[in-house]
């Protein structure tokens, strides 16, 4: 596929967003969200790709489902020993719920949780199974931008083959630092790996999140960047709360940050 790293920034943003959504369904609402998830997931080839890289869940579903829907919370699913495994399976269990509109609240997800409330559930489920594909799809798209660089502009032919990413272009050179000597590709991975973090982050956070590091990569990469401009951004991520690694890659990249302060 052909992609640049402006489109790749936008297929992160728009993950994230649907993640967010599903990590936060209703209940009543989690057979549907998971749908979209999925058909998301099938018109993104840098992911989908992915995914198809990663194998054949070769498992029969309706009796899989049956079982552990029969078992009144002794099983759950045993998504695999492997990276590989654990996004094949994982894709191939939601993409059932998506095909046959499962209600995993209403014996599917009694496994994974104590509550008998149907949202703890649903919950539970999306923390054990859900987030185990969300975590794998993040940190591939993470690493690629890597390998992209930070220039927007080039055009990238990407192809995933036995695990491997493969990244090629025309272009020889990308200036890696500014006038200022700011190490910018160190800067694009430290925002990238905000921005993968932040599954949890949504709704008008998630807007003040994106502002705020987009007035940052703007000054620091500028030649004569605004401080003030910066610290107020850093001020509004600092406001966010998020998981355990979302205040890690914050806090990794104020620390960067602060160097030019």
């Amino acid at each position: 596929m052909k992609l640049n790293r402006a489109e790749l920034r936008k297929i992160m943003y728009d993950f994230n967003s649907i993640s967010n959504r599903l990590l936060q369904a209703d209940y009543n609402d989690h057979a549907g969200v998971v749908s979209k998830f999925v058909a998301f997931i099938k018109a993104t080839p840098i992911i989908y790709d992915y995914i198809l890289d990663c194998g054949t869940c070769n498992w029969n579903m309706d009796e899989e489902f049956q079982e552990i829907r029969q078992s009144y919370g002794r099983l759950i699913f045993s998504l695999g020993d492997t990276n590989e495994e654990e996004v094949r399976n994982v894709f191939a269990i939601l993409d059932y719920v998506a095909e046959k509109g499962v209600i995993v609240s209403h014996g599917i997800a009694t496994g994974y949780t104590s509550s008998n409330k149907y949202q703890d559930r649903v919950k539970a489920f999306n923390d054990r199974v859900v987030m185990v594909l969300i975590r794998h799809i993040e940190s591939y798209l993470t690493k690629v931008g890597i390998d992209m660089g930070i220039d927007e502009k080039i055009t990238y032919s990407i192809t995933v083959s036995n695990g491997q990413v493969n990244i090629a272009s025309d272009n020889a050179t990308i200036t890696a630092t500014n006038n200022v000597g700011v190490d910018l590709t160190q800067l694009d991975t430290l925002i990238s790996n905000v921005r993968a973090a932040a599954v949890e982050i949504a709704g008008e956070d998630a807007e003040t999140l994106s502002d705020s590091l987009e007035v940052i990569e703007e000054q620091v990469k500028s030649d004569k960047p605004k401080k003030g401009f910066i610290k107020t951004a850093i001020a509004g991520i600092k406001t966010l709360k998020g998981t355990a690694e979302f205040a890690a890659a914050v806090a990794a990249l104020v620390q960067f940050v602060q160097t030019i302060l």
